[in-house]
């Protein structure tokens, strides 16, 4: 059995061998650092026990050392580490190569057109003109000013034909506008003298019918009678309503003058004083006592149809 400290692990001298084993016989393409750490790293991770004749491996009654173990395990940790940061710094330098390739592709020094500083080798070549056929030369420049000048001068001149058929039709619309008006009114006008002209030819006629009825009144009045045959002939109702309202009051107290009757009234007074036949020999408060005893059946219908038709027609 085997005891005591050991010399220490010979694992970093191998590994350092190994490096340089695999730099001398590898091509000079994979040489780059990144392919060592990667390969480096695979065949540290692929070969766990690079000491297969090791007495710890091969005598099974080995007790084996804190401190050994100790080292192989740091050793072990290293070889962990080694292989991580071999594949990390391998991919951060082929995305490092691939970003610059495409910073060169976009910024065009690897495509075959121009370049993108200098530009095409034919920029400078002289037009048929002797100007560099890049450039315009000055009656170019002037033709595209007067022609830029002349877009301007039509797009204003449209710009105020528009303006003058906005403002042609907005003109047309008020006219349009102030036409309505004026016809409106003249409408309202025209219809105000036509209500006005109506009103008058109303009040016109309504005159006319008073006049004439007041003629026909005086004439009723003017003859001896209103109702001649009062005491002997009952009046239908249509005949009655034919009279007028102060036809109906004279025809209903002319059956009072008729008995007697003294009016003291002033306008019944001369009315009935002015007929040959009115002798008034009753005064009023006697008369209106003992008024029942003075008619008889045909005057008493005939009181009682005017009292009717006045009460009707407001009159009393």
């Amino acid at each position: 059995m085997i005891s005591g400290t050991g010399p220490r692990s010979p694992r970093l001298s191998l590994r350092r061998c190994m490096i340089w084993d695999f730099w001398v016989t590898s091509p000079r393409v994979t040489r780059s650092p990144c392919s060592i750490l990667c390969k480096t790293g695979c065949f540290m991770r692929e070969n766990r026990n690079p000491y297969p004749n090791d007495r710890r491996n091969q005598n099974s009654n080995y007790i084996p050392n804190d401190d050994i173990d100790r080292e192989e395990k740091a050793d072990i940790r290293q070889q962990k580490k080694g292989s991580v940061f071999g594949v990390i710094m391998g991919g951060i330098i082929i995305l490092t190569l691939l970003a610059f390739v495409f910073v060169l592709m976009d910024s065009g020094f690897l495509s075959s057109g121009a370049h993108p500083i200098y530009g095409s080798p034919d920029t400078k070549e002289e037009s048929g003109n002797g100007a560099p056929s890049g450039e315009l030369t000055q009656e170019e420049k002037k033709k595209a000013e007067e022609e830029a000048r002349l877009a301007m001068e039509e797009e204003k001149k449209k710009e105020r034909e528009e303006q003058a058929a906005r403002e042609a039709e907005e003109e047309a619309r008020k006219q349009a506008e102030k036409e309505e008006e004026e016809a409106q009114a003249a409408r309202e006008a025209e219809k105000r003298k036509e209500e006005r002209q109506k009103r008058e030819a109303e009040e016109k006629e309504k005159q006319e019918e008073m006049r004439k009825q007041l003629e026909e009144e005086q004439e009723v009045l003017s003859g001896d009678y209103i109702l001649p045959e009062s005491s002997t002939r009952v009046y239908s109702e249509s005949e009655l309503e034919a009279l007028t309202d102060k036809e109906v009051i004279f025809a209903l107290n002319e059956i009072y003058a008729k008995k007697g009757r003294i009016f003291t009234g002033e306008e019944f007074k001369s009315y009935f004083e002015s007929k040959s036949w009115y002798k008034g020999t009753i005064p009023a408060e006697e008369f209106d006592a003992n008024q029942n005893d003075r008619f008889n059946d045909v005057e008493k219908a005939n009181i009682a149809a005017l009292v009717k038709i006045a009460q009707e027609r407001g009159l009393r």
